[in-house]
């Protein structure tokens, strides 16, 4: 269940992943990357999970997206325990998307942005367009995320960072996603470019019905986007607040040190 007595959309229950041998692990010789974080997301809202580097919300994002298995712990998506991709059905698989941190490193810059879309579509056929022509159907989807349809012809180092980043919304949303996992998703891109995105993620879910699972390092973005905060540090998940909560009054010694260093960065 959610804050709010939603049932959630996606559970993590006590979470462990350890990069370490078998024989590190069992000796304790090797600190756990993600150590016990439990969190939940309910339908339609968006969760951000905050940390600086190292401190583990990239691997519970990739646990979550089934790129990454955990050694303990378990993942539950709309009340079904899911575990690594692979094992995933193909209906699971689709409504769990990733946005990743480099856009230009997860789209093929060998293929036009049209062809990008469509192998998304020929994959999972059961969310394919069938009553019109996937050109069009494309030209929609560009414009849902402020892409003019003539950039379907063209291929991604043509593109700037912010048009590269929508196209890999654009392909999420293809595949009619529930949960969209958004993995340091603006940290590349410059400032003014960033907060275009982040106002195209809030448009989405609105319009959508999505729910969003935020990684960031960065809390100034944190406020513009997420009902509710997790700050994780050193694999442990520290302190859970709603946002504003979060910001006005912090419980946690190193929830206040990230806010002091987000404020000192606004006042630099």
């Amino acid at each position: 269940m959610t804050a709010t007595g939603q049932p959630a959309l996606l559970e993590v229950d006590d979470l462990v992943v350890n990069f370490g041998t078998r024989r590190e692990r069992r000796r304790g010789l090797k600190p756990n990357a993600v150590d016990g974080v439990s969190l939940t997301v309910g339908p339609d809202e968006t969760l951000a999970v905050v940390g600086e580097s190292g401190s583990g919300k990239t691997t519970v994002a990739r646990c979550v997206v089934g790129l990454q298995a955990a050694q303990r712990g378990t993942v539950r998506f709309d009340g079904v325990q899911v575990g690594p991709v692979g094992t995933r059905t193909p209906a699971t698989r689709r409504a769990v998307q990733m946005v990743f941190q480099d856009p230009a490193a997860s789209l093929n810059p060998r293929m036009t942005v049209r062809a990008i879309i469509t192998e998304a579509w020929r994959t999972h056929r059961s969310v394919a367009p069938t009553d019109r022509t996937w050109d069009a159907a494309i030209e929609d989807l560009l414009n849902d995320v402020g892409l003019d349809a003539g950039i379907a012809a063209r291929r991604t180092p043509s593109l700037s960072g912010g048009q590269c980043q929508r196209v890999s919304i654009a392909r999420a949303l293809a595949l009619r996603p529930r949960l969209l996992v958004c993995d340091e998703a603006v940290s590349a891109l410059d400032v003014s470019v960033q907060s275009q995105i982040l106002r195209l993620l809030v448009s989405l879910r609105a319009s959508r019905g999505l729910a969003i699972l935020f990684i960031t390092h960065d809390l100034g973005v944190v406020r513009q986007i997420a009902d509710r905060v997790a700050v994780m540090q050193h694999g442990r998940l520290v302190e859970t607040a709603g946002a504003d909560d979060l910001f006005d009054q912090p419980t946690h010694p190193y929830t206040r040190t990230l806010l002091d260093a987000a404020l000192d960065l606004e006042g630099a």
